[in-house]
């Protein structure tokens, strides 16, 4: 399976390709994504539903990888399913947000059919917020969604969304304690490390972009790191600037996120994703990693979709092949 993945020289010839359809053409021609893309009109293209239908090769490629796990390891791989319907409602909930036929989003939705219980069908038909709830009674996301009223775009999505995030994390940690730490501790340790990530760049942006309270940036931070426990996170939460958080985490593994002050908003994301993308690498290079292997593939996989969405984003701005390869998770020469 990792031998079809797409190489260097493909990552060249898209990021040197003229425009979308160029970019469009060379993934269904040349690469194991063409399958999935073949029945899209290179006339009439829209970058969503490229993603979109590269993502369909992943939900193929985990319900393959499912079918040789059993017990707690099968139901941990099983998140995957979760993630994907996490990012399938945001969608729609946008859409509700903006008054849009939810219809007309089908084309953006993945997930697999086969391991969900969201009735997605009937959910395209919902014609305002209560309905679309109610189509949730019987799933877990009913009680996530539930508080929420109503959700317009001239309030904060922000909360609705990181709650569903909240759901999902809760529930990959809770499924990650069920793991034998002796013969999983590489996968449990890189995926609290994830947590600790995305823990610091919470607090960051809810300071700087959002003026969040201290009990917000509290209530929607992740427990359970792998570095950063309670204490530090208040710490870090009650520090008065972007200067005082980089002394806390000075003699840290995460340093790295802040070091970059001028360019800090613009890539910080990006390099969380690269320090992932390289300790997933590892972890798969790892043959003795059993199950750490196979989330690593899909993750690697996550991260190679990413860069082709942002190579196809790259186009619309007109960048210079340099520029791109700067928003690129996987360092390409």
């Amino acid at each position: 399976m990792s031998a079809r993945k797409i190489n260097e020289s493909d990552y060249l010839e898209l990021i040197k390709a003229k425009g979308l359809k160029e970019v469009f053409l060379y993934l269904r021609d040349n690469t194991y994504y063409g399958e999935f893309l073949n029945k899209m009109d290179p006339e009439d293209l829209h970058r969503t539903e490229i993603e979109a239908h590269l993502n369909d090769l992943k939900v193929r490629e985990i319900e393959k990888l499912v079918h040789y796990l059993a017990g707690v390891e099968k139901t941990f791989f099983q998140v995957f399913f979760v993630r994907m319907e996490v990012e399938s409602l945001r969608i729609l909930i946008r859409g509700i947000a903006r008054n849009d036929n939810l219809e007309s989003l089908k084309g953006l939705i993945v997930y697999s059919e086969k391991n969900t219980k969201v009735p997605f069908e009937r959910l395209y038909r919902a014609k305002d917020w209560e309905e679309f709830k109610k189509l949730l009674v019987g799933t877990d996301y009913y009680r996530v969604l539930e508080i929420y009223k109503d959700v317009k775009v001239d309030q904060d999505l922000a909360m609705v969304e990181k709650n569903l995030d909240r759901y999902y994390y809760d529930l990959l940690k809770n499924r990650l304690r069920k793991l034998d730490r002796r013969a999983n501790r590489s996968l449990i340790d890189l995926q609290l490390r994830n947590y600790d990530l995305l823990n610091l760049i919470w607090i960051y942006r809810g300071k700087k972009f959002y003026n969040l309270s201290r009990e917000e940036l509290i209530a929607y931070s992740l427990r359970g790191g792998l570095e950063l426990n309670d204490q530090r996170l208040l710490k870090l939460i009650d520090a008065k600037n972007l200067e005082e958080m980089k002394n806390l985490l000075v003699n840290s593994e995460y340093a790295f996120l802040f070091n970059h002050t001028k360019t800090i908003d613009l890539f910080m994301e990006r390099r969380r994703e690269r320090y992932l993308y390289y300790q997933n690498l590892k972890l798969f290079g790892d043959n003795d990693s059993g199950l750490g292997r196979v989330v690593a593939y899909i993750r690697l996989l996550d991260f190679e979709i990413e860069d082709i969405t942002s190579i196809i984003e790259s186009k619309r701005y007109r960048m210079s092949p340099d520029e791109t390869k700067n928003y690129l998770i996987r360092p390409v020469d």
